[in-house]
């Protein structure tokens, strides 16, 4: 049991990284840098594929962490989880549905924008994309800091 619990940490903090660090990448290096040295259809072009890239990661991470999450739920806590894994499991519901909502209407919409040249239309789906990336990585961070920390933070 103990091997099956440390393996499902494990993985479930390696996808933890993918995401939240990609998240975190995108918005506060990579965006700045593209902004201030890219003119905005190159841009824009770059940012699809970047997405294109690192969408399929995350899809990936969320399969683990729900999985890895739920097993653990199950398992090792037995369904009686303390207050921590509870907000966890809460803030991961919400960010999964931001990104599949992401996925589904202003990245599909930046793409066709794009397909188009309709430039306006691609960087004002950027724009959305940006902010709700955002909102992810601060529920992220969160996140991570409930399962670091939660314990201590809201008692075991």
């Amino acid at each position: 049991m103990t091997l099956g619990i440390a393996i499902a940490v494990g993985l479930h903090q390696l996808a933890t990284i993918v995401w939240i660090g990609g998240m975190f990448f995108a918005h506060l290096a990579l965006r700045p840098a593209v902004k201030q040295t890219v003119k905005v259809p190159d841009r824009l072009l770059l940012m699809r594929g970047v997405f294109g890239r690192f969408f399929p990661w995350v899809w990936g991470s969320i399969l683990l962490l729900w999985g890895s999450g739920l097993w653990l739920f199950l398992v090792a806590f037995k369904a009686k989880a303390p207050v921590h894994v509870h907000v966890m499991m809460g803030i991961a519901l919400v960010m999964t549905l931001v990104f599949v909502y992401i996925y589904v209407m202003p990245y599909r919409k930046l793409k066709i924008a794009i397909d188009y040249e309709n430039w306006s239309w691609a960087a004002a789906k950027l724009a959305l994309i940006r902010r709700l990336i955002l909102v992810n990585l601060l529920l992220g961070l969160i996140t991570a800091l409930a399962g670091s920390s939660g314990r201590l933070l809201l008692g075991a």
